[in-house]
């Protein structure tokens, strides 16, 4: 454009003559900017690779920004890997792990925490590689219950005795499991809590737990068994028995009742291989057995002072006096 051109304000475009007609400016011109063929898809990825690469850029900043932002939290403590051969439930593992399941303490005060609690013989603690524990718990199988005097206005508690003698608090037993252990009663005993000592349950536990592997149908059959008489380590000595009470409901109605069973501290094993051969229902419906409750005692050995040794077992009326039975 000229000076001329430029001071008079004509357009550019404006025809000024033969010298500037051209067929191209006088008619519109639908020209195709993007060639087509192989040359033209070449040109478009070359126009559209710089915002692809924006794209992807953008798309790895944000990346990591979100992973340095996760690696700043605090991530969770993986869940403990938990069985048992009991009651023990997974919240009673998180309670003594909480602070040593994110790798913070070693596997051997874990098992310890663990094995202190009386309802565990044994705790088998592992770490595996992704840094969870892997737990395993032995516990102590109850045999019996006791029931323990409580605070003034409290309610009785109730423990559970193992077949080791050891009590323990039963965390997780279902109440028809408790419900249905024989009560260890007229004990005497020292200490509180797990640190309880019973005096004679060195000698009650094993005599239940013999029974309730060996003997299933009798466990089922007793209700309570009393230490009144049972001298723990002097088992040997005169006078010294377990006494094992029936439970009422397992009893014909249209028979006298079975109402104990006396064993002898010293050969209650033998007894009770001997019990389990005896048809007590045939006992107890024989002629002559005009009480309605009767106490079997299985002494081998002969407790009664009497000077003539009486044949054993017997049945004994439930009222007869206490130096005959």
């Amino acid at each position: 454009m000229g000076l001329f051109d430029f001071l008079s304000g004509r357009r550019r475009d404006a025809f000024r003559g033969q010298a500037d007609r051209d067929w191209r400016g006088l008619m519109p011109q639908d020209v195709q900017r993007v060639p087509g063929g192989e040359l033209g898809r070449k040109r478009v990825v070359r126009s559209r690779l710089p915002s692809f690469l924006a794209a992807v850029f953008f798309c790895v900043v944000c990346g990591v920004l979100w992973w340095a932002v996760e690696e700043g939290a605090e991530a969770p403590a993986p869940t403990p890997r938990f069985k048992t051969d009991g009651f023990l439930s997974a919240d009673f593992v998180r309670r003594i792990t909480a602070d040593g399941a994110d790798g913070s303490r070693d596997v051997r005060s874990i098992k310890a925490d663990l094995e202190a609690d009386n309802q565990v013989i044994a705790a088998d603690v592992r770490r595996r590689g992704d840094g969870s524990l892997e737990i395993s718990l032995r516990e102590r199988l109850a045999v019996a219950k006791i029931v323990t005097p409580a605070a003034k206005g409290a309610a009785m508690q109730v423990r559970l005795v193992a077949s080791d003698g050891r009590t323990f608090a039963g965390t997780g037993y279902p109440e028809q499991a408790v419900r249905n252990l024989p009560e260890i009663q007229d004990y005497r005993s020292t200490g509180t809590g797990d640190d309880m000592l019973i005096e004679g349950v060195e000698i009650a536990a094993p005599f239940l737990l013999l029974v309730r592997t060996q003997y299933p149908q009798l466990y089922k059959q007793w209700s309570a068994i009393s230490l009144r008489d049972c001298f723990g380590a002097q088992e040997d000595s005169p006078g010294s028995n377990l006494r094992v009470t029936v439970r009422p409901g397992t009893q014909p109605l249209d028979r006298p009742s079975l109402v104990e069973i006396v064993f002898s501290t010293a050969n209650w094993r033998n007894e009770l291989a001997l019990l389990s051969r005896i048809n007590v229902d045939e006992l107890l419906r024989r002629p002559g057995t005009t009480s309605q409750a009767y106490v079997l005692k299985m002494s081998i050995q002969n407790r009664t002072q009497a000077s003539a040794p009486v044949p054993e077992p017997r049945l004994v009326p439930a009222s007869a006096p206490a130096s005959l039975r």
